[in-house]
């Protein structure tokens, strides 16, 4: 019984490890996305201040955040619309 609840423990582990490195990674992807299109999705949202659109590194969550509340929102909304801009 011990054994067994030491190996569901270490696949939890395993498995949040690989969520913190994938959602890593589709944050540095999506803040490249980011770069390329911010002209455009200005664009469509004329709105958006240069304010809301910049953001320093480390700190993408609190412009999506921004971007969220200006249009009305959520964060993932953002994100996935950044992610799916073609």
């Amino acid at each position: 019984m011990e054994q067994a609840d030491n190996e569901h423990n270490n696949n939890r582990e395993q498995e949040r490890e690989y969520r913190a490195q994938n959602d890593h990674l589709d944050l540095n992807d999506l803040q490249k996305k980011w770069n390329e299109i911010q002209n455009e999705y200005r664009k469509k949202y004329p709105s958006l201040t240069s304010e809301d659109v910049d953001y320093r590194s480390g700190e993408f969550d609190s412009m999506t955040d921004r971007l969220a509340q200006r249009t009305n929102r959520t964060r993932t909304d953002i994100q996935n619309e950044i992610n799916d801009w073609d």
